[in-house]
């Protein structure tokens, strides 16, 4: 696992868009106004098909929002907010204890089906707590990732999978 600290929202999704053209799952996140920084990123993702996750922890106000006041005014903009009919994946997560699950979840179907997935929390529920039990590993269930077979040469990035229409993911081995 490997963090970053971008200089800004568009430098931080197309980081994780680089990440995630590497073979590894990555993920964003902004406050809200800067989703619409990362919205020509995103389109990205889908034509290009790449598995990322983008959190969005929403809060007032356009351009540098209301870094204290939480809203709930970004459904549209996460819906529809890209160019040309670009459409993605968006969960919303209701409370403290259940924003492991969407996000647990939101990487599973990135990953699984090879688009962008949106997740959406508030100011409130960032803020929050609430008791709940981490899960076991074992509890949760198994993510599976479509690589590409190591044996194909050359490797078809859009060959897709016949019974998904999934594409598959290049898997990376690093030589000594």
């Amino acid at each position: 696992m490997k963090s970053f600290q971008a200089e800004d929202e568009i430098a931080g999704i197309c980081s994780a868009l680089g990440a995630s053209f590497a073979g590894k799952l990555a993920i964003t996140s902004t406050s809200g106004p800067g989703l619409a920084l990362k919205s020509e990123a995103i389109g990205l993702g889908v034509m290009a098909e790449l598995p990322i996750v983008i959190v969005d922890v929403q809060r007032a106000g356009p351009s540098t929002g209301l870094p204290t006041k939480t809203e709930q005014a970004d459904l549209m903009q996460a819906l529809y907010g890209r160019n040309g009919e670009c459409p993605v994946v968006v969960l919303a997560a209701s409370t403290p204890s259940n924003c492991f699950q969407f996000a647990f979840e939101a990487a599973r179907i990135a990953v699984e089906h090879m688009t962008p997935v949106l997740l959406l929390t508030d100011g409130y529920l960032a803020n929050g707590c609430e008791p709940w039990r981490i899960p076991s590993m074992k509890d949760l269930p198994e993510i599976h990732p479509p690589f590409a077979d190591r044996n194909e040469i050359p490797f078809l990035p859009y060959k897709r999978d016949c019974d998904t229409l999934v594409r598959s993911w290049l898997y990376l081995v690093h030589r000594d």
